[in-house]
């Protein structure tokens, strides 16, 4: 998942699982359980019956469900810290739907099965309670930790003072909070930090959303926000303020929200390649063509090469004949033959040569520079077109790449976006480094590519220009160049508003000019 990943590519979600199962402890009485010297089997737990399988299973399968995620999520990315808050606050977030499987599920199961255990039954009780509080106490912080770590807004020596001095709220409660055998939570003084920590995380994520200037990071921080903070402020709602009112089964309703959110992941995923299961479904799917289209037109080529091999053998004969009896007219047609073999020959070496294995040379470059070559040689034609040409260019950058192949891919695209701006227009050409990657990105104002098309303008031999010149190739061979160099080529477009298209180099490519 690294478009999601990257992204996610792919950015990862933290948030699914910040749900809390600490039990309504304060309805079990403290003195009843010393009383009683060991917990007493329950017959049922704030409520809810312990012999309900359906919904004990329920309880198994959620924590089972949200740990596999946020194993999935470290998955992506796991040297990322960003990633590994999202995965912790994953982890901790089903620490409560552990402390219910505990209560609803195997403490029944242990007084059924052992009923001379206590000491068993008091183990399971107390991993319950230190559970709930695990997950009660330590999710605002993972949750504020993940917000923090999104980002490059901050130093990372701020990040690490914030790190440590956002652990103070937590270290309060674990000294001021009795666990066990009844977990009693002071709510009103948890309200009181956990909130600000709520709005803080919230504010983060919205602000680097709004300033973040890539296009697929700034599509993942949108869906992030989307499936993070209105069901965290839920969550926290059902977990925290309900109950300062003393309602303690609020946070049965999570087990809802849980299920909301995995269905708009399962949408948004499908459509809009979040966590990159798009991008390498369609991956797969261009590389697959790409591989069919390069097999097929080799075989293609070597035929047409060979029949106009003989095609122009008997042309020659009849062009010695025609010459030899003096016959003007059959030497036209003849002409008119070796052109058309000529020109048949020209277009199967362009097409073999786009659709070739490309094998880079690579060197170490300012993309800046070469961006700026390339403008100076497309000048004219701009000009000539009454198309404005603007530079944003990040120019401390350096970048290990093959120039020739990358000044190739340069040209198509400016040269598409000239194309596309017959009456005049503005191209723009950026050149920033985001959190993942180098982008260059080609901007136009043109006539933009119908919704319909858009899917397919990677694919080979596909084009909506009408020219016979055209094969359809060009973005094809950039979106290889960019494969061959571990990146992505991504083109946003709207019809009669115009296209932008993003270079993504990987980051190991790219180091600082001294």
């Amino acid at each position: 998942m690294k478009r999601f990943a990257g992204a996610f590519p792919f950015l990862c979600q933290p948030c699914l699982f910040p749900l809390d199962f600490g039990r309504g402890e304060a309805k079990v009485s403290a003195k009843e359980n010393l009383a009683n010297k060991a917990p007493a089997a329950p017959v049922r737990y704030n409520g809810i019956y312990t012999n309900d399988r359906r919904k004990a299973a329920m309880m198994v399968l959620i924590l089972l469900a949200i740990w596999a995620f946020g194993a999935f999520v470290l998955y992506t990315d796991p040297k990322n810290t960003s990633t590994r808050w999202a995965s912790a606050t994953a982890f901790v977030g089903g620490c409560g739907f552990l402390s219910a499987v505990f209560d609803e599920t195997l403490l029944p199961l242990v007084k059924d099965s052992f009923p001379l255990s206590a000491a068993l039954s008091a183990a399971l009780l107390m991993a319950s309670r230190v559970s709930s509080f695990i997950c009660q106490v330590g999710l605002p912080y993972a949750f504020l930790m993940f917000a923090v770590h999104s980002g490059d807004f901050l130093r990372q020596k701020t990040k690490t003072i914030l790190q440590y001095a956002a652990l103070l709220p937590p270290l309060i409660m674990l000294l001021i909070t009795p666990i066990y055998p009844v977990l009693q939570f002071d709510y009103w003084l948890m309200v009181a930090w956990v909130i600000p920590y709520f709005i803080a995380a919230s504010l983060i994520l919205i602000l680097l959303y709004k300033k973040e200037k890539d296009p697929l990071v700034k599509q993942s921080r949108l869906f992030t926000n989307i499936l993070v903070i209105f069901p965290v402020l839920l969550v926290f709602i059902t977990i925290y303020v309900m109950r300062t009112q003393n309602h303690y089964e609020a946070w049965r309703y999570n087990s809802l929200i849980v299920g909301i959110q995995f269905l708009l992941i399962l949408v948004i995923s499908v459509k809009y390649g979040f966590l990159g299961v798009k991008w390498r479904v369609e991956k797969r799917r261009l590389d697959s063509t790409l591989r069919a289209m390069t097999s097929g037109a080799q075989i293609i080529n070597h035929t047409i090469k060979n029949e106009v091999g003989k095609i122009s053998l008997y042309t020659e004969r009849m062009q010695d004949y025609a010459e030899k009896t003096n016959q003007p007219a059959l030497q036209e047609d003849i002409q008119v033959i070796k052109q058309s073999t000529s020109h048949l020959l020209d277009m199967v070496n362009r097409i073999q040569g786009q659709l070739r294995d490309i094998a880079l040379r690579e060197e170490t470059i300012q993309p800046a520079a070469l961006i700026e070559h390339v403008l100076q040689n497309l000048r004219p034609l701009a000009e000539q077109q009454q198309v404005d040409i603007r530079t944003e260019l990040d120019d401390q950058w350096l970048l290990r790449c093959d120039p020739v192949q990358v000044r190739e891919i340069l040209i198509n695209l400016t040269m598409n976006a000239l194309e596309a701006m017959k009456q005049g227009g503005t191209l723009t050409l950026h050149l920033f480094l985001s959190k993942k990657h180098l982008v260059i990105a080609v901007a136009d104002t043109g006539v933009g590519i119908a919704k319909e098309n858009l899917p397919h303008v990677l694919d080979p031999f596909f084009s909506t220009k009408k020219t016979g010149t055209n094969f359809g190739l060009g973005l094809s061979y950039c979106y290889n160049v960019m494969q061959k160099h571990q990146g992505t080529l991504e083109i946003y477009s709207v019809k009669d508003e115009g296209t932008n298209v993003f270079l993504y180099f990987p980051h190991q490519r790219v180091e600082s000019v001294e």
